[in-house]
């Protein structure tokens, strides 16, 4: 051989030599296999890598190649063996059990070769496509995903091109239509509206296609004639620079229907809420208002309640400090997820009138028992409650006065009584036989002297009864200040005498009542505190007046002997009751009278005292 054949021969070497070790590297194995001798003339290294086998494992086993084959897939082969054996080219494709445990996918290239007619010999190679059949398959699952998701979708599935060509639609679409997929092909989206919202649906088209998505309700035309109320949305696509428009039409026939219904039940609702004479509303869990009925509109003073929906109460109160309160008061409802029933509040308007309410709140719960708002009624009970007080203050009037009645009783058997029979009995002393006797002359006088003292008890009942009502007397707005000047006047000699001085502080000036039953009040109170004054001091007596919630109290207090109210008890304010240790000046009839005055105005009085530290007789007295 000379030394160019050797140079061809060594270069065709190291072509095949290159050749096998650039499909080493891509994973392609070749082979050549021997059907009549059933051996392997050559095999490649990548087989190696490709099978997991060593090549001596595949020389001295000519069906390893079988073996590995999935048992399901070995039909492939089999087949790949009938189309060699007609002279056939075979590329087929199958998995192998590799002996590292994983699953791998193969391509089988095969070239048959024939001695005549029979087949004797068959080339190949092999391709590991493990992830690309992955990535296949990946792709035929993420379609069949994707197709079983539109499929599955309530409503129907579009899309189309710029031309109106529908290119893809779900099962829903055939089935509500009543359309296949042939006559689809050949409808536009405007074929399936009805005349009268074709126009809104070509805008909203157009405007998805230049904005990018849109939205419109319209009647959706069906095959056979029915048309039903749909939802259309759009969202425009971009796929390989050409524009597409994909949504969905969703049927709100029953929902509309609900909505007029709705729509009607609300108006019901609306109009018997506005027939009930309470303040009705309702708000969410952050207390904002949802709704209400007229009658709270006009309570927050507003026209139209839809104009309340969204605010609270920190719209309307007239402080920040009376809207959390309101808030916080409902909080407490939703959170005990309990109502809390009638409770009454009282508040004092601007103008100074008080408003009492009788309030109801219950928690709003849905069928799990959560708390999505709360529920207010409000009734205004003020006419109702000063209707209750006149009555309770009738009432105990009444009590008063059977007990005044009872009283009077016992003063009429024990005060008139007592001096009757004394004249009944020195008048059957009396001699009529010798009127001139010494012994009639000092029987008269003492009769006389009964009479007077039965004069001076019918005077003070007369009194006392004469002050027990003020019918017929003017109520007036009276200055405490110059009052008082003019009731002291008759008591300055008292005070100069004894030491004694007299302080005043009126917070209040003015009040309404009936002047001279005041003026008597304040007179005999100042005597009292005089009268009795201690031995070891000089009377001091503060007068002060302060308002109170409805009223004014004007408060007397003194430093003089002071009672011990456990042994007087209610005593006290009675008829011919004197108490000041036996000093035996008058008769008992001043604080009774003062009682009685006050009482008459619609007013009260109370007393606190302590043996040698003075007393303190406080005096109520209504604004009206």
């Amino acid at each position: 051989m000379d030394n160019k054949h050797i140079s061809q021969l060594k270069n065709h070497e190291l072509s095949n030599w290159q050749m096998a070790e650039l499909l080493d590297s891509i994973n392609i194995g070749f082979f050549s296999r021997d059907l009549i001798a059933e051996k392997y003339l050559s095999l490649s290294d990548g087989l190696s890598k490709i099978y997991g086998y060593t090549l001596e494992e595949f020389y001295n086993n000519n069906r390893l190649w079988y073996d590995v084959i999935l048992e399901e897939d070995r039909y492939v082969a089999e087949e790949e063996l009938q189309d060699l054996k007609k002279g056939k080219k075979s590329i087929a494709e199958y998995r192998i059990q590799h002996p590292e445990g994983s699953i791998r996918w193969l391509e089988v290239r095969t070239l048959p070769v024939f001695d005549g007619e029979i087949l004797v010999r068959v080339e190949g190679v092999v391709s590991d496509i493990t992830k690309r059949k992955l990535a296949e398959l990946q792709t035929v699952k993420a379609k069949e995903l994707s197709e079983s998701i539109i499929n599955s979708l309530p409503g129907i599935f579009y899309l189309f091109d710029e031309q109106g060509k529908y290119l893809s639609w779900n099962k829903n679409f055939e089935k509500i239509t009543g359309y296949d997929a042939k006559e689809i092909i050949n409808l536009s989206p405007l074929d399936l509206v009805v005349d009268n919202d074709r126009t809104s649906v070509r805008d909203v088209v157009l405007r998805v296609f230049r904005d990018g998505q849109g939205d419109v309700e319209a009647g959706l035309k069906v095959k056979d004639g029915n048309i039903y109320k749909y939802y259309f949305n759009g969202q425009k696509l971009v796929i390989d620079g050409k524009n597409y428009l994909a949504g969905m039409g969703i049927d709100i026939s029953k929902r509309k229907a609900a909505e007029e219904t709705l729509q009607k039940n609300e108006q019901m609702l609306s109009y018997i809420l506005d027939l009930i004479p309470q303040a009705i509303f309702w708000k969410d869990t952050k207390s904002n208002f949802m709704g209400g009925n007229s009658i709270f509109a006009k309570m927050l003073g507003v026209d139209d309640v839809r104009t309340v929906i969204g605010k609270n109460d920190f719209d309307f109160s007239p402080t920040p400090e009376e809207a959390r309160m309101y808030q916080q008061d409902d909080q407490e409802v939703m959170k005990a997820k309990s109502p809390r029933m009638h409770y009454i509040e009282s508040f004092r308007q601007s103008n100074g009138e008080v408003t009492w309410l009788d309030t109801t709140k219950i928690p709003l719960k849905d069928q799990n028992d959560e708390v999505y708002g709360i529920l207010v009624v409000i009734e205004d009970i003020t006419e109702k409650k000063l209707k209750e007080d006149k009555q309770k203050k009738v009432n105990e009037d009444l009590i008063r006065k059977n007990i005044e009645l009872t009283d009077f009783s016992y003063i009429v058997s024990h005060h008139l009584r007592a001096p009757i029979c004394k004249v009944l009995g020195l008048a059957s002393l009396f001699d009529r036989q010798n009127p001139d006797t010494d012994l009639n002359g000092e029987v008269i006088g003492y009769i006389a002297n009964e009479v007077a003292n039965l004069d001076t008890v019918v005077k003070d009942l007369n009194t006392i009864l004469a002050n027990q009502s003020p019918a017929g007397k003017l109520f007036e707005t009276i200055s405490l200040a110059d009052l008082f000047n003019d009731v002291k006047k008759p008591h300055e000699n008292e005070l100069h005498e004894t030491g004694g001085m007299i302080r005043q502080s009126f917070e209040v000036a003015t009040v309404k009542t009936v002047r001279s039953y005041l003026f008597s009040i304040f007179s005999n109170l100042i005597s009292n505190a005089i009268k009795y004054k201690h031995p070891e001091r000089a009377p001091e007596i503060v007068v002060r007046s302060y308002s109170s919630e409805g009223g004014t109290y004007v408060s007397f207090q003194d430093n003089g002997l002071g009672l011990d109210l456990k042994k007087v008890g209610g005593k006290i304010f009675e008829f011919y009751n004197n108490f000041q240790y036996g000093l035996g000046t008058g008769r008992g009839i001043g604080l009774k009278l003062v009682k009685t005055q006050v009482e008459a105005v619609g007013g009260s009085i109370e007393v606190e005292s302590a043996p040698g530290e003075g007393t303190c007789f406080k005096i109520y007295l209504p604004n009206e």
